[in-house]
């Protein structure tokens, strides 16, 4: 137990692993853009600032001639109330005063930094102005009257200026190649969270390894997206054909006594009929007497997809008892494959399609056809499905991948289960794969 749970983390870490992978070019993209919109906002949007700084030394002599061990301590002791009256609004004041500045005590303590470098007893002052000389002359001015107020409060003796303030030529912020940085790796973060987000929040079935850990059930086949084909035209491209002959091999697999098989979906418009078609021609083209058969009573849609004769007699008439079985079973343009049609369509099919007239009709033609495919209404929408499966070998789900959530196909088979009918697996439908590889190119005009 403990070993499987750990398979299935290593699969689904793999899972993530791939499919950030996949979508590796949305995150790079997404870091680009972050790192342009943060790198031109720091550019144009925000105004340059420069940075002056200034240090004093500061020493308490007890002795006048000689500095002692005593003063130097004691220098280290008071470093914080020297930062203090730096900042104190006496200097600030008198700094705004002698610059002749149009700006508050508030205003201008923003723009000061006072530091003290550890284990000694000298003090940075840093400026921060949009206007470099303005910077300079702010830090030399703070250097000045800050000295004296505190020569003045604490009695301290002299203070020394050891650095005057410096000439900004360039900027200290913003720091638009830092910015830019931030902005880039933000953007990767963002989006690679928004992705493996949305993926975790998805409870679309994706991949045939998540259709069989869902429902428990083989994929019997894996049908590729065709995203440019023509559905009206009988011709597939390669990967389609050799898709379909996958499926049909594996069906043929399912064993000798599975022979009626009930074609059903979760909801419309997931390629049921077209799958069941193309199968059904599959089959054919391999040599086999196929039946086609559209119980889809609401809907009839195979006059347009399938030449073959008289559509108009068709599986609601024989239902109704006004056609024998020989009159509505037609003969297609394909070889091997004939065909019942809806016939007239009909509102009361799943009391149609339960009585004993269609269990007959299953019966009579299981001996005469080698394969009989019964095409259904979705029965996520409509019972018809079950009805029709109750007498068939096996039924084939179909659902479309990145579309049906895991919970209505669970509910679909919960009920094939419950009307206790056999599903010999599952078709993962439209799933888009990559169709650049050699092998299709190589092989593919043998179709053509």
């Amino acid at each position: 137990m403990l070993q499987r749970d750990n398979n299935e983390i290593d699969s689904n870490l793999k899972e993530l692993f791939f499919m950030l992978l996949r979508k590796t070019w949305i995150i790079i993209l997404a870091g680009i853009l972050c790192a342009v919109g943060f790198g031109a906002y720091s550019y144009y949007a925000r105004d340059p600032v420069y940075t002056s700084s200034t240090k004093i030394y500061v020493i308490n002599r007890e002795n006048s001639n000689i500095t002692t061990i005593a003063d130097l301590q004691a220098g280290n002791q008071l470093t914080k109330d020297y930062q203090v009256l730096v900042l104190s609004r006496p200097v600030t004041e008198l700094v705004i005063k002698n610059l002749d500045l149009n700006m508050s005590h508030e205003e201008l303590v923003e723009e000061i930094t006072v530091n003290t470098p550890e284990n000694t007893r000298i003090i940075e002052i840093e400026v921060n102005n949009k206007n470099p000389e303005l910077a300079k002359k702010l830090a030399d001015s703070i250097a000045e009257v800050s000295a004296e107020r505190m020569m003045s409060v604490m009695e301290i003796e002299k203070i020394n200026i050891i650095e005057p303030g410096n000439l900004p030529r360039i900027p200290t912020s913003p720091n638009v190649k830092l910015t830019t940085a931030i902005g880039g790796a933000i953007g990767l973060l963002i989006s690679t969270f928004i992705i493996l987000f949305v993926h975790m929040v998805n409870d679309t079935i994706k991949s045939s390894d998540e259709l069989e850990k869902c429902l428990e059930l083989t994929t019997l086949g894996i049908l590729p997206l065709e995203v440019n084909s023509n559905r009206e035209k009988s011709r597939l491209d390669f990967a389609s054909i050799e898709a379909y002959k996958t499926l049909r091999s594996n069906i043929q697999f399912c064993g000798a006594d599975v022979k009626v098989i009930c074609i059903t979906s979760s909801i419309p418009n997931e390629g049921k009929t077209f799958i069941a078609l193309r199968l059904a021609k599959t089959i054919a083209e391999s040599g086999k007497k196929v039946l086609l058969i559209n119980a889809d009573l609401r809907k009839s849609i195979y006059n347009d997809k399938i030449k073959a004769e008289n559509n108009r007699h068709g599986l609601s008439q024989y239902l109704m008892g006004r056609y024998d079985i020989e009159t509505v079973i037609k003969k297609s343009d394909i070889e091997n494959l004939s065909i019942i049609s809806t016939g007239a369509t009909s509102y009361s099919s799943s009391e149609l399609l339960d009585n004993d007239l269609f269990k007959e009709l299953i019966k009579s033609q299981r001996d005469v056809y080698d394969y009989v495919i019964v095409d259904t209404p979705p029965l996520g929408v409509l019972i018809d499905s079950a009805n029709v499966a109750k007498v068939c070998d096996g039924t084939l789900f179909i659902v479309e991948a990145n579309k049906i959530s895991y919970k209505l196909a669970r509910r679909v088979i919960k009920q094939l289960r419950m009307c206790k009918c056999k599903v010999i697996g599952t078709v993962l439908n439209k799933v888009n794969v990559n169709r650049n590889e050699l092998y299709t190119k190589y092989y593919q005009h043998y179709y053509l």
